[in-house]
């Protein structure tokens, strides 16, 4: 779909990262992507870039054309559901309330640069959560996210009760589009209306006040500390210490934790991205430490993994390799604190 785009609305490379990721999970080649996207994985790797909303809109019609499939907003949204800390929107799994979810959720995936973009509007037939932004906003965007809502909604629901009645969209309907969320025989259809006077996904009543089984205080406190380590006020001159931590944890679970990435990323020499690290009081081995660290007591505190599924979520590639740095940050191995968790798989 080809629509005008806001100069104005941003994205942020993690959501357009984790968007090119889905798009590859249904098997669209990487190059292709990132030919139409006119940029590189390292780019989209720098969690202090900003992209247009119409990139979305790029991204879409090439996995489309690359894959023969058309309205697939659904399908690569499902894939971008997150599934540890390192994903954006995780810690949302562990508020008290559905709607308190989804309201965190959404600002975690930083949308039109940290200006609230969805507000929940409370009526007697059921709840509405609105798209809220005043300014033109690609479609494309707009039908994802709200595909990505939904998805993490019926993960946080886990067939307890109803959470999405229908989707509203000011957009038309898109070509091809064969309802939602359409993935397999198994989804049941939600309806979906276009050419609304507002783009509103709509619930059954009280389901945003259904509480959450995974509701955690711990979490919510340790993930908050240490998301306020690596954010940076908006008038803040550059921290690349705090740069470099937001990126070690985004791709923990996933690729680019050598320094050499990490350069290349930021477009620097090894050499000046070590020296600028140390002048600010960490290097990057270090950085890399205190983000496993930290990441790793947010998984014991979840209390459902067990040790390899974390040493894996921490970038480690052999169980052995997390339990010598476990052990070398507490003086006793893992086993020792998981025991009180979780148990260990057999």
């Amino acid at each position: 779909m080809d629509y005008p785009a806001s100069e104005k609305f941003k994205i942020s490379a993690q959501f357009l990262y984790r968007a090119y990721l889905g798009c590859h999970a249904l098997d669209a080649r990487k190059p292709r992507l990132l030919s139409a996207l006119r940029c590189t994985e390292s780019a989209l790797r720098n969690p202090g870039y900003q992209f247009a909303d119409d990139s979305i809109t790029t991204l879409c019609n090439a996995a489309q054309e690359e894959l023969s499939r058309s309205a697939i907003h659904s399908a690569i949204s499902r894939n971008m559901v997150p599934r540890g800390f390192s994903d954006l929107g995780y810690a949302a799994l562990f508020q008290p309330t559905l709607g308190d979810a989804l309201i965190k959720f959404v600002a975690e995936q930083g949308l039109g640069e940290g200006q609230a973009i969805m507000k929940i509007m409370t009526l007697s037939s059921g709840d509405r959560l609105v798209w809220s932004y005043e300014k033109a906003v690609a479609p494309d965007l707009v039908h994802m996210v709200f595909a990505l809502i939904y998805h993490f909604g019926e993960r946080l629901a886990d067939g307890r009760f109803k959470t999405v009645k229908a989707l509203h969209f000011t957009h038309p309907r898109p070509e091809g589009f064969r309802g939602f969320p359409g993935s397999s025989a198994d989804d049941r259809s939600i309806p979906c209306h276009f050419n609304r006077p507002s783009a509103y996904l709509e619930y059954h009543r009280q389901a945003m006040a259904k509480p959450i089984h995974s509701h955690n205080p711990d979490i919510l406190t340790a993930s908050q500390r240490q998301h306020s380590f690596y954010s940076r006020a908006r008038f803040e001159p550059e921290n690349l210490v705090k740069l470099t931590y937001q990126y070690l944890l985004n791709l923990l679970d996933k690729s680019g934790l050598s320094l050499d990435a990490a350069a290349i990323t930021f477009g620097m020499a090894e050499r000046t991205l070590r020296r600028k690290l140390v002048a600010e009081g960490l290097s990057y081995r270090q950085l890399l430490e205190k983000v496993r660290r930290e990441t790793c007591n947010l998984y014991f505190l979840e209390g459902n993994r067990n040790l390899s599924e974390i040493a894996g979520k921490l970038g480690y590639s052999e169980l052995s390799a997390f339990t010598r740095a476990y052990s070398s940050w507490y003086g006793h191995p893992p086993s020792q604190d998981v025991a009180v968790t979780v148990p260990l798989a057999a």
